[in-house]
């Protein structure tokens, strides 16, 4: 079929002969539509449903500090819109979210492997991502996909400024940084990064000033402007970050205490924390401050979380797949020390250290490792691709095989079976690799056979993929709680629950169970008394309250049937709605 039209003819070639790239993109989108179309039973009922919860709010002018991630709250805003109506808005806003960061995922990862295409194929990264189990657990703390794929374009661009030296690319890079950082705090401090690889990427030109500008000003507009604009509407014109550093200080004890089991691990550790280094009050908010009143205890927390990273960062990128990816971004790394690539080197080391503030608060969830993905994802690249144009190479092959033999050795000795199927795998590729080789004696379709052999062994390593499956609202056990809320209390009644999300979802006045001014020493009647002090009309019950949280579950149990009437159950009696009544 002819057109005149170049637009359409291109659109019609496209749809004819689809590009690599958006295949894979839709297979990614294919494999993990599960993880996207979730009910409400599977969204994390803090983190996600706290950020949702403050889109929600944004729409009614209420605008949250610097430290509370302001770009996370708009980014839910967006989603929150189409179902300003819907009693299911919380899940439909969820599944919108979850789409566009997967796809903003995605896209960071594919533009940072076009610009490295001098050194790996471009389907490389895109294709690591498709194969590995990155996303299904980093999707369910919003912020940390948000910032980190921001992150991602802001390294785009930092990399579009090694390859050209235009300028345009840092006034991009400093916008990207700086919706970053009004995401995750952590922007702050990469903003640092970025400012200082600016100018040792700037050496190679003969004026360093002209840089500093399209490096500074975006990100300075983006942060500064919002926290004016945010202070006029509230009065208050600070960060916030102070404050949210050291509540993460606190929480960071868990790395050594466990608590006794009666209260959520994150409040026990908070309040052991105040024992150890003081209140807040004490310490001004300073993280220094309480370092200071008991410096033993916070270097036993900081060899604790030493020890404990190399778990964290198995599971972060699967165990089946971090130590070959380790491998691979050495084997990177050496490539471009031989291709004589320093700066670029460079580039890549220095980017991630930002997270080393983790051993301040000594903190690292599993998402804080995985804000390196394009790192660790584009090192992997250079060096397969490397490994892969030398496969012939008979001193290349045996480094590989001893190494993924020791690798194998490895994880049979320390019981890491995972560790050990990855390695075999990957050590038996290699070898197929290298026999098909053979066949190609002028290596024209070997990079193709390779890639497919590798995205194949990636796939069975994976492990299975969640089901697929079609989003049905309302049979949902936690969904019913939340709909017989909206249907049967007046909006905005105060209901307390351990976590956040079904409340919330049936636009109640959430009043938290797990918080550290909680009482849960005091006998059942005097907590009775203090939940009708705070204006409590209802409780919604889960097992985050009766689980997590099996002391305070303790103090309610006794008044039901009496002071306190269960007004609603399902899932066996796992999820209820218990309504205090009114005539005490």
């Amino acid at each position: 079929m002819k057109t005149d039209h170049p637009l359409r003819e291109n659109i019609l070639e496209a749809v004819r002969n689809p590009p690599i790239s958006l295949l894979l993109f839709l297979a990614y989108l294919f494999l993990l539509h599960p993880i996207i179309f979730v009910n409400l039973s599977e969204i994390n009922p803090f983190d996600e449903a706290v950020f949702i919860n403050r889109g929600r709010l944004l729409l009614s002018g209420d605008l949250p500090l610097f430290s509370q991630n302001p770009l996370t709250a708009g980014f839910y805003a967006i989603t929150y819109l189409p179902f300003l109506r819907s009693p299911y808005w919380m899940v439909e806003s969820a599944v919108l979210g979850r789409l566009a960061l997967l796809v903003l995922v995605w896209l960071s990862v594919y533009l940072i492997a076009r610009q490295l295409r001098e050194f790996a194929s471009p389907f490389i990264m895109p294709g690591f991502l498709l194969v590995t189990p990155l996303v299904a657990e980093f999707i369910r703390f919003p912020s940390d996909p948000l910032f980190a794929s921001l992150a991602g374009l802001a390294f785009w661009q930092l990399l579009s400024y090694y390859n050209t030296l235009s300028t345009k690319h840092l006034w991009l890079g400093s916008a990207f940084l700086g919706l970053a950082a009004l995401a995750r705090n952590d922007g702050l401090l990469l903003f640092l990064i970025f400012l200082g690889l600016v100018l040792v990427l700037s050496l190679r030109k003969t004026r360093i000033l002209p840089t500093l500008l399209p490096t500074v000003l975006p990100f300075f507009l983006l942060v500064a402007g919002y926290v004016v604009l945010s202070g006029a509407f509230t009065g208050r014109f600070d960060l916030g970050t102070t404050r949210r550093t050291y509540d993460n200080f606190e929480a960071g004890q868990q790395i050594i205490y466990a608590g006794d089991g009666d209260i959520n691990p994150v409040i026990d550790s908070k309040l052991e924390a105040r024992r150890l280094f003081g209140t807040p009050e004490e310490n001004n908010y300073s993280v220094f401050a309480a370092i200071r009143r008991n410096p033993q205890v916070y270097l036993q927390r900081v060899r604790a979380i030493t020890f404990d990273l190399p778990d964290r960062l198995l599971s972060a990128y699967g165990i089946r797949f971090a130590a070959i990816f380790l491998l691979l971004g050495m084997r990177g790394a050496l490539a471009l020390i031989q291709m004589k690539e320093y700066r670029l080197l460079i580039v890549f080391l220095l980017w991630p250290l930002y997270s080393l503030s983790g051993f301040v608060i000594t903190i690292f969830r599993q998402g804080h490792l995985q804000f390196h993905y394009y790192i660790v994802y584009g090192l992997a690249a250079i060096g397969l691709a490397a490994l892969l144009k030398n496969i012939r190479s008979r001193r290349e092959r045996y480094i590989w095989y001893s190494v993924l033999g020791v690798l194998v050795l490895s994880g049979l000795a320390f019981d890491k079976l995972a560790v050990y199927l990855g390695a075999v795998v990957f050590l038996f590729v290699l070898w197929l690799i290298h026999t098909v080789s053979r066949q190609y004696q002028r290596l024209e379709g070997m990079p193709a056979v390779a890639l497919l052999m590798l995205l194949a062994a990636g796939l069975v390593l994976h492990g299975n993929y969640p089901p697929p499956k079609v989003l049905t609202l309302g049979e949902d056990p936690r969904e019913r709680g939340a709909i017989y809320m909206a249907e049967n209390l007046p909006q905005g009644t105060r209901v307390a629950a351990a976590a956040p999300g079904v409340v919330w979802m049936a636009r109640m006045d959430y009043h938290a169970l797990a918080a550290p001014e909680v009482p849960s020493d005091v006998s059942p009647d005097e907590f009775l008394s203090w939940l009708v002090g705070q204006g409590v009309e209802a409780i919604y019950v889960d097992h985050q309250l009766y689980n997590t949280n099996p002391a305070i579950w303790s103090l309610i149990t006794p008044h039901i049937g009496d002071e306190i009437e269960r007004a609603f159950t399902a899932d066996n009696g796992d999820i209820q709605v218990l309504i205090l009544k009114t005539d005490r």
